[in-house]
């Protein structure tokens, strides 16, 4: 149902560091064959005990762009940069979350020029950088959920964070509780609280990816370590739909919808496993399951352009060996169908 198109091996070292205060994110590089370019990247701007008493004191475990727009209009929020000359640069928010769920909001900040002498305000801005980070504001994004048992044997844990793709002001956070957080950076709360599996027991379980549809923005997707898969609406707290053993337990690494279909999305479980689902053919199996076994897939992107179904969308796969391949997809799950917003709409009916 889908072709291999030529892998393109560009093994570069990389060792992308984002700290804040106390804590880091840092990706390691990978080994490199004999005979491969090393290239190394570095930081330009460091937060780390340069801001004493703001960022985070546990360990980084999500960092994502904000969008700059919130429902009705562009987000207002974005600080005010302190001279004119910073303003002049390009710049884009940030945001941070820690495991004990603190949020923290950062400025990227591109100055016109960089000074190599160093900045005598700045410390953490390398000499000759041109990219600063500056820390905006800092929330709890987290409150504890009113569970029986989990919180006395496995402690809240805040694991992921995505904001919603049409208004900014909304975040959802995954947990190590099988639960997805829903806040809100500013004004009032928006229900609900949490998003759960549809059983009343409750299931501590991480939550390993989350996401929106492309083409219903209140629609988005769940994969867990237990290799359970959910669809939520944003406006409820139950999934509209749930698959409990399309991965036969293996742990979701990833999932994501599809560029070109609403009916199509793609699933990696950690056992190098790539489930292709088609809510038209089948919407209580993957259409198509393929075992990788050359090399271990670490991680996967969906790519497509809904001008070119057939030329542009398919799967972007990066393997533990530093190899990236795309895999193109067939017409069958590029080219839309009439009744795919209809399939969504029906098995939102059915719960709903």
């Amino acid at each position: 149902m889908y072709t291999s198109s030529t892998s393109a091996t560009d093994i570069v070292v990389r060792q992308t560091i984002f700290r804040c205060c106390q804590a880091s994110i840092v990706y390691p590089e990978k080994n490199v064959p004999p005979g491969q370019e090393r290239r190394v990247s570095f930081t330009l701007s460091s937060r780390h005990a340069v801001m004493s008493g703001s960022g985070h004191v546990s360990p980084v475990t999500s960092l994502e762009v904000v969008p700059s727009f919130v429902a009705g209009g562009l987000r207002p929020d974005v600080p005010l940069l302190t001279s004119e000359e910073e303003s002049s640069g390009l710049s884009l928010e940030l945001a941070s979350l820690d495991e004990s769920g603190v949020l923290n909001f950062w400025v990227v900040v591109e100055l016109p020029k960089g000074n190599e002498a160093g900045s005598p305000t700045d410390l953490g801005l390398r000499p000759g950088g041109k990219v600063k980070l500056l820390h905006s504001s800092s929330l709890l994004a987290v409150q504890s959920p009113s569970l029986k048992h989990a919180a006395k044997t496995r402690p809240l844990q805040t694991l992921l964070l995505k904001y919603h793709p049409t208004d900014s002001n909304q975040f959802f956070i995954g947990t190590n509780l099988g639960l997805v957080s829903h806040g809100t950076s500013h004004g009032l709360k928006a229900p609900p609280q949490f998003y759960r599996f549809q059983e009343v027991e409750e299931r501590t379980v991480d939550i390993n990816s989350i996401h929106f549809c492309p083409f219903s923005p209140n629609l988005f997707l769940v994969g867990c370590a237990d290799g359970s898969i959910r669809l939520h609406l944003v406006s409820h707290d139950q999934p509209v739909a749930e698959w409990m053993n399309s991965t036969a337990g293996e742990p979701v690494i990833s999932l994501q919808w599809a560029q070109t279909r609403p009916a199509v999305f793609c699933v990696l479980d950690a056992a190098s496993n790539l489930h292709i689902w088609d809510l038209l053919k089948d919407d209580a199996h993957p259409v198509i399951t393929e075992k990788i076994t050359a090399d271990r897939v670490t991680a996967m992107a969906v790519f497509g352009d809904s001008g070119q179904q057939n030329t542009y969308s398919g799967i972007a796969l990066a393997y533990e060996s530093g190899k990236i391949e795309l895999q193109h997809f067939t017409q069958t799950l590029t080219v839309p169908n009439n009744a795919e917003e209809g399939k969504l709409e029906s098995i939102m009916a059915e719960v709903f």
